[in-house]
């Protein structure tokens, strides 16, 4: 009852008045008016569409200054048409479309689109990549040049090289070089505060080998022996691939199983696939430092901590493992994929890099694993005294994949199905590759037929097509089946 008293109490509410509006009809005609007073003056037509508060209304202006002006920007922009290639595109179906058409008519002359340009189309990983061609037309990055200007520069003002951590030392500070010190930052340390100083990923020990660059977070002492036993299988590397790096690959040594766990679990020093489990060594495809453009840094990956009585001996044959990873990808390289990465391409991400790299290889994968197994275990032993069997490491290797099944189908083996479902076999699988890469190099010496097949596939690598080398290879994997059973016998299986 109080609340229907109050209620009457209130004022009774304002009459709302309607605006007027004009009819649709109207509106139209009076826009057709005045489309027809502007006539053929486009300046007339533009000024009417920007002050027009109905969309659709500007759009019939804009078309009609596109009937006197075919290519005029403003109307163009207006209605969200897009340039490219001096056309006007009105969709974005239509210019993409055009371009999927472009790009198949210029990659049948072998080019690309960078940028606002078509360029060979073996030339755009390195542009994407931010390099340029020295004056020889060979493609450097320019990190790499500046590095090089720098270095001029300290051997003029008289600078000394020391390989021992990829250092150039100043003339005033040779006498601290002679004191054994390290330059670590701004200060010069003994090798114990050296080691603790490098025993961080973005802070690693450099030393220069003779073939091999190692980086590494382990002590210097370790690093040191890891250098001597990466060099020694250059010569295998080379000898069964019939080339060599251009420029000296790098390794990187970590100080301990738990490093490694760490750094290839969080990504730090990227894989695409997650083999790091499956071995005491991993290539990390998808290592990419973080400047800009990033420079790519993929390597094999290993660590040796040799305060660790189980792990410590396996540290020379992982290094060596993680060395051939290295070497092979250094005359195999992906730039392909790497500079779509660098770009922000169709690869640019993770799930699309991997596959991408991969299968820009030359080398089949079942070989380049195999050299990586074989330089671990299977070559002469470096360390064996002159008057020792050298073949003590191979023996030891056929001894263990004999306990762990032995050699299965060789069509199994060039498969090469590795998986994280399955580590055990997946391990095992590594050294059955690395058995075939034995017998190619060492088992058959007397064999010219098998011989020649090595070799046709070395020539393919060194000037051959993609298409080359999968022909060299296919043949060569024809040729070890055909030799399955010698094979096993060369092994004791």
């Amino acid at each position: 009852m109080l609340l229907g008293l109050l209620i009457g109490l209130l004022p009774a509410p304002p009459v709302l008045v309607q605006p007027a509006t004009l009819p649709a009809r109207a509106a139209t005609d009076d826009l057709d008016a005045q489309i027809a007073a502007a006539g053929s003056n486009v300046t007339k037509l533009l000024a009417l569409a920007a002050a027009s508060t109905n969309e659709d209304g500007a759009k019939r202006v804009y078309k009609r200054v596109l009937e006197i002006d075919a290519h005029n920007e403003t109307a163009r922009k207006a209605l969200r048409h897009q340039l490219y290639d001096g056309k006007w595109f009105e969709s974005f179906a239509e210019l993409s479309k055009y371009k999927r058409e472009e790009a198949a008519r210029m990659k049948e002359k072998g080019l690309a689109r960078f940028k606002d340009e078509w360029v060979p189309e073996r030339d755009l990983p390195f542009l994407n990549m931010g390099w340029a061609k020295d004056g020889q037309g060979a493609w450097r990055n320019p990190a790499e040049i500046e590095r090089e200007r720098q270095i001029e520069e300290w051997k003029a003002a008289g600078y000394q090289f020391r390989a021992d951590d990829n250092s150039w030392i100043a003339p005033a500070d040779v006498d601290k070089w002679a004191a054994l010190l390290w330059k670590c930052g701004d200060e010069w340390l003994d090798l114990t505060s050296a080691n603790a100083y490098h025993s961080k990923l973005d802070s690693h020990w450099e030393l220069v080998g003779q073939h091999f660059d190692v980086w590494a977070t382990c002590d210097w002492e370790s690093a040191n022996v890891a250098r001597w036993h990466a060099d020694r299988v250059h010569a295998e590397l080379e000898r069964l691939f019939g080339i060599q790096p251009a420029r000296r690959p790098h390794i990187l040594v970590l100080a301990s199983l738990g490093q490694y766990n760490e750094f290839a679990g969080n990504g730090t020093i990227g894989e695409s696939e997650g083999f790091s489990s499956l071995h005491g060594a991993y290539f990390a495809d998808a290592f990419f430092d973080g400047s800009k453009p990033p420079q790519y840094l993929g390597c094999g990956v290993t660590y040796w901590d040799r305060k660790d009585q189980k792990l410590a001996a396996w540290g020379p044959f992982w290094v060596r493992w993680a060395a051939a990873q290295s070497f092979v990808e250094a005359i195999d390289p992906s730039w392909q994929a790497v500079g779509e990465r660098v770009a922000g391409g169709t690869s640019g991400d993770a799930a699309g890099f991997g596959p991408a790299f991969w299968n820009e290889k030359r080398i089949p994968r079942w070989l380049r694993y195999g050299a990586a197994a074989y330089a671990e275990r299977f070559l002469r032993n470096p360390q064996a005294a002159p008057d020792a069997d050298p073949w003590t490491l191979r023996a030891f290797a056929c001894a263990e994949l004999k306990k762990s099944g032995g050699l299965r189908r060789l069509d199994d083996v060039f498969r090469f199905a590795l998986s994280l479902n399955d580590i055990p076999g997946s391990s095992r699988l590594y050294q059955e590759a690395g058995l075939l890469v034995s017998y190619l190099l060492d088992g058959a010496p007397n064999d010219r037929e098998l011989a020649d097949v090595l070799q046709a596939l070395r020539t393919a690598l060194a000037s051959g097509t993609k298409a080359d080398v999968a022909n060299a290879a296919s043949a060569l994997q024809k040729a070890l089946l055909q030799r399955e059973k010698k094979i096993r016998t060369y092994a004791g299986l």
